[in-house]
Formats: structure tokens, sequence, C-alpha cells
């Protein structure tokens, strides 16, 4: 109820009140003297609550609930001739049945019995269920990071500088918080201590875990994971390969490749062909490879026997195209390739791959997964063979593309350019230490992944996003610097995009001091009066405004603009952002006017050079509005934020952060020209997607929140 209306009820119904106790006494004859205190009494003692009711500020209202997805991250599809072992999967139902709150489950085995493929069946069941799911990659700290990451980002929870502590904590706590039923998967964990500290104590959630380890008994309730019975192993070697399974030779077979699922899955590929192999002709050729390729033995587990072998002959069974591919999978990321990074002339070899077991699939068909002892094997062989270096360099040159897109694309293909970044993280790690082993051809290899992440980091950034920009950055810096050295331009290069990605994530004194520091190696390096000193100048200044010191900023731009202008042509990008950051700044000093000048020679020049409906001229568009709206142009502010809207949505789409902003901006023309209704539906929606895609902790959401709570109340109180 408005302020108003409370303010009304609480002043009229007392009055209304000791007016009919004034009347009675009256009527009946009540002493004038005992008639006050009657009617005070009645007064007061309904006032005083209503008094208090009416003076409580309207309560907030109730945080935005975002959908759960059904599945976060990439579940392995069912395989062919898939043995469910239903005494397995009742197991860890009566797990999560009896174990009380918080249950974790751990399928504990040896490498390649199956323990994904039980974990994967299992949720899939709980998907089919509607149990949402989440699928974790857990093998390494690396690999963890990045699926909890994501599933915070998921789930609305990530913050502009959350570290992955603060991750965990907060994905601790809503997992603790929640009341339905939750499958969180860790697959292939090895070591008990990363998810200890995501585990709930309470709430509907279920971990499921699988690894090799029983040190995990210690944080959850095991269930062994043995290799197929023989009679397992038959069926599944009837189902896969036909006939009976009960032939000597198969048999012998089983027992030779141990009875694990993984072996026999890749015998049973071979088997089938084409072209098809006798279970005789098979166990013979198994029997006479030699495997002189050892995998490490993890913690004193043996290598299961038989694996080595199988692998072997399958791959003898593919060409050199299908062998190159599975040696590129298998240093790339572990949680998968996506068909579009390796794209269409990958898709013959991945059939082939396929059809001989070395490679599954995710069950949307769209991720290619290698089993871990596979990559092992591969990757092995690869170090014995000394081609583990081009195998990393063929990798990395797939993941190029992601330098080539457009700006208009990046919202759209955002879960494609983390992927890269996160192949490009898993490539590094064996090449680091072949910098110093064979440095020219490392140093080749370094430099394309480098270029890719800071790609990355760039992509980021133009979409507001500094909380993912920041490390990704930090981690070029630190490649380029152990490349190139301190002082190499590509290193300072990468410096000044992440001071840019502090400056986005709302940590405007780390973006100064990084620019600051930046500035002075320029001048060190190249002299004061050079471009890229100017260049690092001018994003100090743009820092020192995000930081509330605008006219410094003001006093800094205007000497940086009047320098880029004596030594750079009218049109280079250096001058032209330069420009932009002083008009920004000068609508925070309080002289808008002045700033919509800049802005409308900005904008000129844009649609001259770029387009008028380029992405970043209609960026500049909106800074036009923002500085109209301040300079009081309010009929211009709400022309020019309706012009900008419809091309942002239709050129990079409705949800990109700077569509988002110009729909945050418009609401607020809209408000002061007490078009309150489209106020609100703007402001909602900015706040709603800007959460959605950015995290509820980044400036922009946080700036959306508030607006959108403050005018909810103006209308409330109106």
């Amino acid at each position: 109820m408005p302020r108003w209306g409370k303010v009304s009820i609480a002043t009229v119904l007392p009055l209304a009140a000791g007016a009919l106790a004034w009347w009675v006494c009256a009527v009946i004859g009540v002493d004038p003297d005992a008639s006050g205190i009657v009617v005070g009494l009645v007064v007061l003692v309904p006032g005083t609550p209503l008094v208090i009711w009416a003076g409580q500020a309207e309560a907030s209202p109730a945080p935005r609930s975002r959908p759960v997805p059904a599945v976060i991250g990439d579940v392995p599809r069912e395989p062919r001739a898939f043995q469910p072992r239903p005494d397995l999967l009742a197991s860890i139902e009566a797990v999560f049945r009896d174990g009380g709150a918080a249950t974790v489950c751990a399928l504990v085995g040896a490498r390649g019995v199956g323990k994904t493929q039980i974990a994967a069946a299992y949720a899939r069941d709980c998907a089919a269920r509607g149990v949402p799911v989440a699928w974790l990659h857990a093998e390494t700290e690396g690999q963890l990071t990045v699926s909890l990451h994501l599933m915070a980002a998921e789930l609305g929870l990530r913050g502009a500088a959350d570290d992955s502590t603060a991750v965990v904590r907060k994905l601790r706590a809503w997992l603790e918080d929640r009341d339905q039923p939750y499958l969180v998967v860790l697959d292939n964990a090895d070591d008990p201590d990363m998810p200890a500290f995501l585990l709930p104590a309470r709430g509907g959630a279920r971990v499921l875990i699988t690894t090799n380890d029983m040190a995990f008994e210690r944080i959850a309730a095991p269930l062994p994971v043995a290799r197929f019975t023989a009679a397992e192993a038959r069926r599944y070697l009837r189902d896969r390969v036909g006939g009976s399974g009960d032939e000597d030779p198969a048999g012998e077979l089983i027992e030779e490749l141990d009875r694990l699922p993984l072996a026999l899955s890749i015998a049973a590929a071979a088997l089938v062909g084409p072209p098809r192999v006798g279970y005789g002709s098979y166990l013979a050729r198994v029997r006479r490879t030699p495997v002189d390729v050892l995998l490490d033995r993890p913690r004193g587990e043996p290598y299961p026997r038989g694996v080595g072998q199988a692998i072997t002959l399958a791959l003898d069974g593919v060409g050199p195209p299908a062998r190159r591919l599975l040696g590129e999978l298998a240093v790339l990321s572990a949680s998968g390739v996506s068909l579009e990074i390796l794209g269409p002339e990958a898709d013959g070899a991945l059939a082939g791959l396929g059809a001989v077991s070395l490679v599954a699939f995710t069950r949307d068909g769209s991720t290619a997964l290698v089993h871990r002892l596979v990559r092992r094997v591969v990757r092995d062989g690869a170090v014995r063979d000394g081609v583990l270096l081009p195998l990393i360099e063929s990798a990395a040159l797939r993941l190029r593309f992601v330098e080539r897109i457009a700006e208009e694309d990046t919202g759209r293909r955002l879960p494609t350019i983390l992927a890269v970044d996160e192949h490009a993280t898993a490539l590094w790690e064996p090449l680091e230490p072949l910098l110093d082993q064979n440095a020219e051809q490392a140093r080749a290899v370094a430099e394309t992944l480098l270029k890719v992440r800071h790609a990355t980091a760039e992509h980021l950034l133009y979409l507001n996003d500094g909380a993912r920009a920041i490390p990704v950055a930090q981690a070029v810096v630190d490649g380029w610097e152990k490349v190139m050295g301190p002082d190499h331009c590509k290193t300072l290069d990468a410096t000044y995009t992440l001071a840019h990605a502090y400056e986005f994530a709302g940590l405007a004194a780390e973006a100064v001091d990084l620019f600051g520091d930046l500035v002075a190696r320029r001048a060190r390096i190249l002299g004061e009066g050079a471009p890229e000193t100017l260049r690092a100048q001018a994003g100090l200044a743009s820092a020192l405004t995000t930081a509330g010191r605008a006219d410094e900023a003001v006093l800094l731009l205007e000497t940086v603009v009047a320098a880029q202008s004596r030594t750079l042509s009218t049109d280079h990008s250096d001058l032209l952002a330069s420009r932009f950051f002083l008009a920004y700044a000068l609508v925070e000093t309080g002289q808008p006017d002045r700033a919509a000048e800049l802005f409308e020679t900005l904008v000129s020049d844009q649609v001259r050079l770029l387009g008028a409906d380029h992405p970043e001229t209609l960026v500049v568009q909106g800074r036009l509005a923002w500085a109209y709206r301040h300079a009081g142009r309010a009929d211009e502010t709400v022309a020019l934020y309706e012009h900008v809207l419809p091309r942002q949505e239709r050129v990079i789409g409705a949800d990109h952060p700077d569509t988002l902003i110009t729909v945050h901006g418009l609401a607020f023309a809209y408000e002061a020209a007490g078009r309150t209704a489209e106020a609100l539906a703007h402001y909602e929606r900015a706040a709603d997607r800007l959460e959605a895609v950015l995290g509820p902790d980044q400036p922009w959401t946080l700036t959306a929140a508030r607006d959108l709570a403050r005018a909810r109340r103006l209308a409330a109180s109106g």
C-alpha cells in the first residue's frame, strides 16, 4: 500500500473512533472529565499501532528467483550395448535415501571399470525424473575450478570479484539452502581435499563422486565398482558383437582383457568392424601386441591389464587423420571438445574414432569425450615418439578462430569463447616444461596460445565482464613475461588489458595502481610522448574516473588528447578512445553540455569510419544520450535511447550487456519524463538480465538493482 494511504488510515480511524466515543458519552450523560479520559483512550489504543504501521518502510521486494537449469555441464550419452548394472544404481539410490541430509556417495574402483558411465546413467535418470543435475569435471584442480565457476554462473551466484574460495562458499550455501533434490556429480576426482569444502552439510542436494582412490571414504559413503563379472562381460559382448558370447575364444578374450569394461568396449568395436574379426583372431593379435608405453601408477595402483593392447589395436584400425585428431583431443581439456571447435573437417575422423570406441559423445552429440586412460596412452605414446609438441601446436592452431569472432557475435558465442580458454589453459600445462627444452618451437606455440587467451580476455571486456577477464588476462601477463620478459611490448599490452579488467570488475583502486605502473614503464622504455605511453595514460585517466577522481582524469585526458592530436591521425583508435574517456569524465565532473558536444563529434566520426549500426557507434550514441540526460535534455535523451535500443537488440542481441546498459539508461529517461510504468518495466528487465548475464555482484548489476528498488519505492509512495 502507498505511504499516503497508510497515513490516511492511521489518522482517520482513531479520530473517527474518538468522535464516536464522545457522542456515546454525551448521550448517556457521562461527566465531561471522565468523557475526556475515555475519548483519549479510544484514540490512543488503536492509534498507536496504526501510527507505527504507517511509519514502516515498504518491505523490500523478494529477490528474483532464477530458474534452476535442468542440466549444468556435459553428461555423457549412453554408450552402445550399455550394461546398466542395476545393483550399483540401486545401491546409489539406497545411500542417498538412507543416508540422511546432504549425503555424499563415492563410486570407487580401478581406472576403466565404468565408474563414469554408472554415474552418467544415474544422472540421466535423475534428469528424466525432473531432478536438476550439475556434472563437474574434477580430475585436476584447474578443471574443478572451471566447472565450479561455470556452475555458479549458471545459477546466478558468481560475483564480480569472486575468487574460487568465494565461489565454493556461495555454491555450498546454495546447496544447503535448497530443500528440493539436486544432484552434483564430481567426475574423476583424484584428491579428496579438493571438493571437501563444497560438500553441503544439510539440504536436499546429493553429491556423487567417481574416483579410484579409497581415501574418499573420509568424506563419502564408498560404493566399490568392480570389473565386469564373467556373465556381465559375456552379456556385453553378446549385445554389442552378436552371437552367444559363450564361445571359448570369447571367454579367453574376456579374461585376457581382465573383464575391464573400457578394454572390452574397444575390443568389441574392433570385432564388429568393418571388417568383422573373429574372437580367436583378435585374441591372437592382443597376445602378440607389445605395449612398451607404461602409464604412471597412481598411488601404487597397477595399470589395468589389456587396455594398452586394446587401444593400440584400435589405433591400428584408423587412418593417420583420425590418429592425429585423437592426439589433439588427448592434449586438449579432458572435459571434452565441442564439435564447433573441431570443425566439420573433423567429422570423418571423429566417426572413425567413435566406431572403434576411442571417442564418446555427450547426450546432445555436441561434444567429443576421450576416456582418461585413452588420453594417457596417446599422450605417453606422443612423448615416446617425440611428437607431443607438434600435437600441442596443431591443437592450439584450432583455437585461433576466437581471434576472428566479431564484436557483434561475442555475446552469442560466449560459451564457445570460454571453452576455447579452457582448452588453451589445458594446452599450456604440458607446454610450459617444454619451453626450456625446445625453446624456438615451444615459444612459437606459446605465442599462439597467449594470443588466443588475450583475445578471450578482450572478448570478456567487450561484454563488460571484468570478473572473468581478470584471471585470463593475468595468465597472459605471466605467460608473456615468461616467454618474452617483463618489459616486452606484448607483456605490457597484456598488462593494459589486465588493468582494464580490474576497472570493469569495479576494482578501481587496483586498476589505478596497474595503470600507474604501466605508464611509468612505458615512459622509461619508450619516452613520455610515445603513443604507447599516451595510451597508458588515457587508460589511467579512465580508471581515475571510475575511482571517483574525475577532476584528475579530465586534466590528464586534456593533456593526452592534445599530445595525440599532434602525433596521430584524427581517425586513430587511440585518439578516439581518449576522446571518449574525456567526454565520459566531463559528465562526471558536472560538465554535461561540453561532454555532449564531444560525444556528438565522436558519433559522427564513428558513423563515418564504422557505419551507423556498428556496435561501437551504438555504444557512443548511448553515452551521448546519457550526457543529454545529465544536461536536462529529457526529450532528446528518450529519443536517442529509443533509437539505439532496437538497433543493439538486432546487431548484438537483446541480452548483450551493452544492450542492457541502454535499457537501464532508457528506464532512467522514462522515469525523468514521468513515464513511471515504462520506467519500471525497463528497470526490471535491466536488473534481471544483467544479473543473469554478468552475475549478482558486478558493478552494472548492482547499479541496476539499486535503481529498480528506488524506482519501486517512489512509485509506491506516489
